[in-house]
C-alpha cells in the first residue's frame, strides 16, 4: 500500500460520490470454485502457473497475467495514491474490475466503458459518514492494510470459501519487491524469525502481520487457505498452520527449533520489560 494524505483520500471520495457509480453487490451463496488472489510481488513470476480456479488481481498483477495471457474474472485496487492510475496500463473487456471509493479519478478514468463495481473500504476515511450522510446502504469491507489482505476480505464477499494466494512477497533475495518493477523507491529493513533472517520491504511486514491477525478469523469462518511462494509471507503462515506448497517445514524446526525460539523470545521480552524480574543488569542483589 501506498502512503495517501488523509486529506486527498477525502477528495477521491467526494469525486466517487458525486460522479456516481455502480456499487458492489455480495453473494450470499456459497462459490465451490476456489478463487486465487494475486499480488505483485516478485514470487509471482515463479508461481503463477499454479494459479488455480477464478483470479482475482490486486494491482499491477493484473498487466502481468493478462501479458502471460491470463485473463483474471476480478481486478481490485483499493490504494488512494493517484499512482494507481499507471497500475492498469492494459484494461480487458472480460474483467470485473473492483474498485474502492476511496481511490482516484484517475483509475476511473483509465477504466471508463469497462465493467466497474465500486465498494467502500472500512477504515481511518469514516466512510459510513459519506454513506449516512447521502443515505446509502452499501456495505463497507475490512481487511488488512494491503491489496491482497483486504482481498481476502473482497473474496469473502464474494462467496468464496478456497482461497490461494499469490505473489505475496518477494524472492526472499531482499533485492526486488514488484514482479514488474516497483513505481516508488523501495526501502528494506532486516527482520529476524525463528532465527532465519530477511530483509524485505517494511510493507511487506506488515502485510504478514495484518495475515496473522486475518487468516485465523477466516479459518474459524471455514475458509481455507493456500499460500504460495517461498518468502517472508509464506514462511510466517506455516506458523499458522496453513498450507504452503513450496515451502516445508522440517520436523526438526517444527518440533525443536520453534519452540525453543519461542521461550528465547519470550525472555528477551520479559528481561528488557522488567529486568528485576529475570535478574537483569539494574536487577536488585
Amino acid at each position: 500500500m501506498v502512503n495517501t494524505a488523509e486529506d486527498i483520500v477525502h477528495q477521491n471520495l467526494e469525486a466517487t460520490f458525486a460522479r456516481g457509480y455502480t456499487p458492489f453487490v455480495a453473494v450470499e451463496e456459497k462459490q465451490e470454485k476456489p478463487v486465487s488472489i494475486v499480488g505483485a510481488g516478485s514470487s509471482l513470476a515463479n508461481t503463477y502457473k499454479d494459479i488455480v480456479g477464478d483470479i482475482m488481481t490486486c494491482n499491477s498483477a493484473h498487466d502481468f497475467l493478462i501479458g502471460k495471457g491470463i485473463i483474471p474474472k476480478y481486478a481490485m485496487i483499493w490504494d488512494a495514491n493517484p499512482i494507481m492510475g499507471e497500475m492498469i496500463k492494459t484494461p480487458h473487456k472480460d474483467v470485473h474490475y473492483l474498485i474502492a471509493s476511496r481511490c482516484h479519478p484517475s483509475v476511473f478514468e483509465k477504466l471508463n466503458g469497462y465493467r466497474v463495481s465500486v465498494w467502500h473500504a472500512l477504515g481511518g476515511e469514516n466512510v459510513e459518514n459519506y454513506l449516512i450522510k447521502r443515505q446509502l446502504n452499501e456495505p463497507m469491507i475490512a481487511g488488512g492494510s494491503s491489496g491482497v489482505t483486504r482481498g481476502l476480505y473482497l473474496a469473502g464477499t464474494l462467496g468464496y470459501q478456497t482461497m490461494h494466494l499469490f505473489g505475496v512477497c518477494d524472492d526472499g533475495d531482499g533485492k526486488t519487491t514488484h514482479v514488474s518493477g516497483s513505481l516508488v523507491t523501495q526501502k528494506f529493513i532486516d527482520i529476524r524469525v525463528c532465527g532465519k533472517w530477511w530483509k524485505l520491504a517494511p510493507w511487506m511486514a506488515m502485510q504478514a502481520a495484518d495475515f496473522k491477525k486475518l487468516a485465523p478469523i477466516m479459518q474459524a469462518n471455514g475458509v481455507r487457505l493456500v499460500v504460495h511462494g517461498k518468502g517472508f509471507f509464506p514462511y510466517c503462515a506455516t506458523f499458522l498452520g496453513i498450507e504452503t506448497p513450496d515451502i516445508r517445514v522440517s520436523w526438526y524446526e517444527q518440533n525443536i527449533k520453534r519452540p525453543v525460539h519461542s521461550v528465547l523470545a519470550l525472555y528477551s521480552y520479559l528481561r528488557s520489560a522488567n529486568p528485576q524480574l529475570l535478574g537483569g543488569n539494574h536487577a536488585g542483589v
